[in-house]
């Protein structure tokens, strides 16, 4: 019998060990409480796929979710393809500002515009001593555990692979089954891919065998490695009737969904839209989860535009069939089990 068999007797020793000695507290998290609420962490094997249309908080969830995992001691190596690495770092040196003056500063009045700021144009010297501070904080407590794809060549399957060689060592190999005394490892704890339609395609095949083959690329890479990878994708163009998106929305391949272990999708709701204010209701919707979260819900989260950065309070929404919202959140009674004792609180971003 050849090795891809195993005894239930094996099966079930294994899963104890590795489910008892899993500790939660070095596993990734989103860093956005209606997910973590819902999902916990991320599994080290687990391919997350973030689903949303062009212009609607892709790659700032791609940012929030490094600077949560850097923040607490997580190596997270970040592809932000089409920024690149000028526009992530300016993104997250403004969250980091902007939650320091909300916090210290506020009294100043000063105007918190990150466009201004972006070109130069707000020069007040607050925000520059802010920034300062920031360096020093950055040195001191995030040191090197962020790492941002910097080349601006086309990416292929091949230069991903080619670029985390950078990020493998050999280690010593604990499987007193196996007959290795080292075993390959990666030197990460996260990888964030945004996006995936930034990939060059070869064209040698059909768009969707190679974006098929790119999902499952890096869905090895999360089994060989035992390193969760977020990938963000766009959606399919939206039609007039389409409620929230769910699996099938996904652009480029059915096989998006199918191949991650997680699926999520990002949906303003642009009715409720607090303009004068900077708060953004958006929706997230888990439409793919191995841990059973019901994708016939949505959780309805502010943005603050300002902050950049998404509130702690939200409402749980219903969804019909067709991913149309119920007019009312669900009731206490009516929340899932995870969620009942869950407090809304004033809106605002965790400080």
């Amino acid at each position: 019998m050849n090795n891809d068999w195993i005894t239930l007797q094996d099966a079930f020793k294994k899963e104890t060990d590795i489910r008892e000695n899993t500790d939660v507290s070095k596993l990734c998290t989103y860093g956005i409480k209606p997910l973590d609420d819902a999902l916990i962490c991320m599994a080290n094997n687990e391919l997350v796929v973030v689903g949303a249309d062009s212009g609607t908080g892709k790659s700032e969830l791609a940012i929030s979710i490094a600077r949560t995992n850097i923040k607490e001691g997580k190596k997270v190596a970040l592809y932000y393809l089409e920024g690149g690495y000028q526009e992530a770092i300016s993104r997250m040196k403004w969250i980091d500002i902007a939650e320091e003056y909300y916090r210290n500063y506020s009294h100043l009045d000063i105007e918190m515009d990150y466009r201004k700021w972006m070109l130069n144009l707000e020069k007040d010297k607050t925000l520059k001593e802010i920034e300062c501070k920031l360096w020093e904080k950055y040195k001191a407590e995030y040191k090197n555990n962020l790492y941002i794809y910097s080349s601006r060549e086309g990416m292929t399957v091949d230069s991903l692979i080619s670029s985390l060689l950078d990020f493998h060592k050999l280690v010593p190999n604990d499987d007193a089954e196996s007959p290795f005394n080292t075993v390959g490892k990666m030197d990460l704890d996260l990888i964030i891919i945004d996006h995936l339609q930034y990939f060059s395609l070869t064209k040698s095949e059909s768009e969707i065998f190679e974006i098929s083959e790119i999902l499952r690329t890096v869905k090895r890479i999360t089994d060989n490695f035992k390193i969760p990878v977020v990938l963000i994708s766009h959606l399919r163009k939206k039609a007039k009737d389409r409620g929230l998106p769910g699996q099938e929305d996904f652009y480029g391949s059915s096989n998006i969904p199918k191949i991650a272990s997680t699926a999520i999708t990002i949906t303003p709701s642009s009715k409720k839209d607090d303009i004068a204010s900077g708060i953004y209701p958006t929706y997230l919707r888990i439409v793919k989860s191995r841990i059973g979260i019901r994708s016939n819900y949505a959780f309805l989260v502010d943005f603050n535009l300002h902050k950049r950065c998404y509130a702690d309070n939200y409402q749980i929404y219903r969804l019909d069939n067709y991913g149309n919202v119920d007019t009312e959140p669900l009731q206490d009674h009516e929340l899932p089990k995870w969620a009942r004792k869950k407090k809304n609180v004033e809106r605002g971003c965790k400080e």
